[in-house]
């Protein structure tokens, strides 16, 4: 492995146990979707409908592997519904309630 390539894993996110608030979430979110999905000049905002910007489903699968990536977890089939994949803040708030439930439940 040279140089270059563990540098940018070192870079990379690591998944984190600390309570981060909704808006910190969406602008994590947004600053990925922005960076690697969206085209020069067309940037989302939080609550822009990501259809609607143009997210199609393989932009919406890269979101849930940096949402897998980032805060350590994968939505299951049964939350992929509108409401919470519409726009950066309806993921935030979904990963926000998720980590707060996981959070409440005894560790074993």
């Amino acid at each position: 492995m040279d140089g270059s390539v563990s540098l940018q894993m070192s870079s990379r996110s690591v998944p984190t146990n600390e309570p981060r608030t909704p808006d910190e979430i969406a602008e994590v979110l947004t600053t990925f979707v922005n960076n690697s999905i969206m085209a020069r000049g067309h940037p989302v905002q939080p609550d822009d409908d990501l259809e609607v910007a143009g997210v199609d489903s393989m932009a919406l699968l890269r979101i849930f592997l940096f949402i897998e990536a980032e805060f350590g977890f994968w939505m299951p089939d049964e939350d992929l519904v509108r409401e919470n994949i519409v726009s950066t803040r309806a993921l935030a708030n979904y990963i926000r309630s998720r980590s707060a439930g996981a959070a409440s439940q005894p560790r074993e």
